[in-house]
């Protein structure tokens, strides 16, 4: 849900094996990540971007060197480095739940759900690659590759 609009998230595999931890530890909540205080209610940005500041804290402390960063800006980055791919805006734009303006959104009610799900597995692989010690890059976007995998190549 993206403000009172619904929104479908085509997740990767990794992600889905991740929901399926959370699930379990989720203690009888309706929610997969429930609030620190009240498991009827969400965890809260603010509960998340002040673990995500307090991890920050402890590898910096351990000599890595890493920026603070929020919640948000992970967003914006995942939007940077997919438009750096070559990645079409029209699916990183639904994929984030941004809304088109003007006649745009007048006509185009596409929603991309296989390419999004390309993509968004696109990026998790990435990841995967990050936390096996790779230094890889985001794969750039290549329309034979797509078809390839549309065709379940």
């Amino acid at each position: 849900m993206k403000g009172s609009r619904a929104h479908v998230i085509y997740l990767p595999k990794q992600a889905q094996d991740i929901l399926v931890g959370l699930q379990m530890c989720a203690g009888g909540s309706e929610y997969l990540v429930p609030g620190r205080y009240n498991f009827r209610k969400p965890l809260s940005n603010a509960a998340l971007n002040s673990l995500i500041d307090r991890t920050v804290k402890i590898i910096n402390e351990d000599g890595e060197h890493i920026q603070d960063f929020t919640v948000h800006d992970m967003r914006r980055t995942a939007s940077t480095l997919l438009h750096e791919a070559g990645y079409p805006s029209d699916w990183i734009e639904k994929a984030l739940a941004h809304e088109q303006k003007g006649v745009r959104a007048v006509y185009n009610k596409a929603e991309y759900a296989r390419q999004r799900a390309y993509m968004l597995q696109q990026w998790a692989d990435m990841i995967d690659s990050w936390i096996n010690g790779e230094h890889t890059d985001l794969i750039p976007f290549s329309p034979s590759k797509f078809e390839k995998w549309m065709a379940g190549e």
